[in-house]
């Protein structure tokens, strides 16, 4: 049997594909699998119809006007390098700010970031050259003169200052994950051209680790929430759920304070812009993924005159329109259509085990699946023994969990398949709950690395509010029909009821951007599904998408030298591609 791989995030390496598996964990999906279907649930319809171009889709000032819709918009492909050509690229050009600091907070304009040398981990990531520091910051926008907080800060200095353009910032997504975390991978993951000219900052978002964190969710808080019963069949299991989803809310809010109530990403925006001025630079140029795409582009909504070089990688959908008079109809055919995602995902893992030849569940797709749902409802009824630290029993929920890793981590199958042989032939349970704790970043000694599942709920609350859906759960008979969907993503482990923290107040996404936006999407990602990412580009007028023929979650250094050189001509050359431009594999 082939061993467990018990790594998480290799320390270096070389390669784009090698960059990309350096984040493979720390790019984490929305928050949970979870909130993943409710932000589906809660998703507006696109801003345009199929086929429609994106609004005010001019290019940078002084550059060639766009083409008629047709030959550069969202139908139209310009695969690289056709017939010996390279693609037309327009020349980003920037224009002269004139927004000021809102009254109350000029102080926090008037900064300057004392950078230091930052600790080098005991396992060898960051460099002594790193330089750390920190910004303050209100808690309370609203209330300046209130209490602060600090953001911390790391910097990846420039490989040749002579040519250095400025500062990029980067935040890896989670929401909440540790952008300190995501610097000490930048050498690793960004392209030696883009590191010889940019000064790569990573910042822990606020309430996030260094910068103010706190307990929000505690690692008992965390185990017990991947325990759980993700299937609770009787009334009693169910009101016992939505009491403990509850309780996490409540004590979250009460250890976090005015931090916990103020973690939204509009906040975060705000603090990205005292960030943007305290390095000297008149406009942000940024490079976020995932979650942290959300936070650029709610930058980009209050601050469109000051954006710089943007990359928005892999993006969530936007937009949120409360759903007062969505019925039971609606909830259930969201679901459905959630449900033939993650169908898809598990049967790829399927295949993939059958081909193997050795695959504990069978020997085809559909005795596999049968089996693997008849092998968690077992687990519901009598967990098996566990050796792992700290987790004695494998559940039924913490099988879910390393079973969904497969959803968002092809590199994950391996150990998945052969944890599955140890708790099918053996009766064991370890290696199955080593795979979850893979997933979730758990370390052997209870502790969750890199922050964002602990620290993620106040965060989800205030960027997604309650409607009349959010108390709604697919139909028994959607369930019955999906029991994939059932086991893997039927039962939500956040809830939002009870929040008394701040709302987002963009709900609609329009960013009346001065300059090209880049905008990145992988046909088959399904932790953020292209249809997202262009929701996201059609309220960023004049973005640029490129569309990549990839899987996984993530564009840049994903393996495409297509996609990788047209992000690092944008960020190194100031070059953009034309809209609707696709990267073949």
């Amino acid at each position: 049997m082939r061993g467990l791989r018990r790594g998480r995030v290799p320390a270096q390496g070389n390669g784009a594909g090698r960059r990309h598996d350096l984040l493979s964990r720390l790019l984490a999906p929305l928050v949970s699998v979870a909130v993943l279907a409710a932000l589906v649930l809660l998703a507006a319809s696109p801003a345009h119809g199929p086929g429609e171009t994106v609004p005010g889709g001019a290019v940078a000032a002084g550059s060639p006007a766009s083409p008629e819709p047709g030959s550069s918009g969202t139908d139209s492909h310009l695969p690289a390098g056709a017939d010996g050509d390279a693609p037309p690229r327009d020349r980003v050009e920037l224009g002269t700010p004139t927004s000021k600091p809102a009254q109350g907070l000029d102080v926090f304009y008037d900064q300057t970031i004392s950078w230091r040398p930052c600790d080098v981990t005991g396992d060898g990531r960051g460099s002594a050259d790193d330089r750390c520091g920190t910004v303050r910051v209100p808690v309370d926008y609203l209330a300046p003169r209130g209490e602060t907080v600090e953001i911390a800060l790391r910097k990846v200095p420039a490989g040749n200052p002579e040519a250095r353009k400025g500062t990029l910032f980067i935040n890896p997504g989670g929401p909440g994950a540790s952008g300190l975390e995501f610097a000490m991978e930048a050498r690793d993951f960004f392209s030696d051209d883009v590191r010889e000219v940019w000064d790569v900052v990573g910042f822990d978002p606020r309430g996030i680790g260094e910068s103010g964190g706190f307990a929000c969710l505690r690692s008992k808080d965390l185990d017990a929430m991947y325990a759980a019963d993700p299937t609770p069949d009787t009334q009693a299991e169910k009101a016992a759920a939505a009491s403990s989803r509850t309780a996490r809310l409540q004590g979250c809010l009460t250890r976090g304070g005015a931090l916990a109530r103020n973690m939204g990403s509009e906040q975060v925006a705000r603090d990205l812009d005292v960030m943007r001025d305290a390095v000297g630079d008149a406009h942000l140029n940024y490079y976020g993924i995932s979650y942290g795409t959300l936070i650029g582009a709610l930058y980009g909504a209050q601050f469109p005159d000051r954006i710089g070089l943007m990359v928005i990688d892999s993006a969530v959908s936007p937009d949120y329109v409360a759903a007062d008079s969505a019925s039971q109809g609606d909830v259930d055919g969201w679901a459905e259509e959630e449900a033939a995602t993650v169908e898809d995902g598990l049967d790829a893992f399927l295949e993939d085990c059958v081909d193997q030849g050795d695959c504990a569940l069978g020997d085809d797709v559909d005795t596999a699946r049968t089996r693997l749902l008849a092998f968690l409802d077992r687990l519901d009824r009598k967990p098996l023994p566990s050796d792992a630290q700290g987790i004695p029993r494998l559940t039924e929920g913490w099988a879910v969990t390393a079973v969904n890793s497969v959803l968002l981590y092809p590199d994950s199958w391996e150990d998945v398949e052969d944890a599955l042989h140890g708790a099918l032939e053996d009766g064991d349970g370890t290696d199955l709950v080593w795979a979850a704790m893979d997933t979730v970043m758990r370390d052997d000694d209870g502790s969750y690395v890199g922050g964002y599942e602990a620290s993620h709920l106040p965060i989800h609350c205030a960027d997604w509010p309650l409607d009349a859906t959010s108390q709604m759960e697919p139909s028994a008979s959607v369930l019955d029909e999906h029991p994939v969907y059932a086991h893997l993503h039927g039962v939500a482990t956040d809830s939002c009821e009870g929040w008394v923290g701040t709302q987002r107040t963009n709900l609609i996404l329009t960013v009346d951007a001065t300059s090209p936006v880049l905008v990145l999407a992988n046909e088959r990602d399904l932790t953020t599904p292209p249809d997202g990412t262009r929701e996201m580009g059609h309220g960023i007028f004049g973005s640029r998408l490129v569309l990549v023929d990839a899987d996984g979650h993530g564009v840049y250094a994903n393996g495409n030298d297509c996609a990788d050189g047209i992000v690092d001509d944008y960020l190194v050359q100031g070059l953009a591609p034309r809209n609707g431009e696709l990267c073949d594999a």
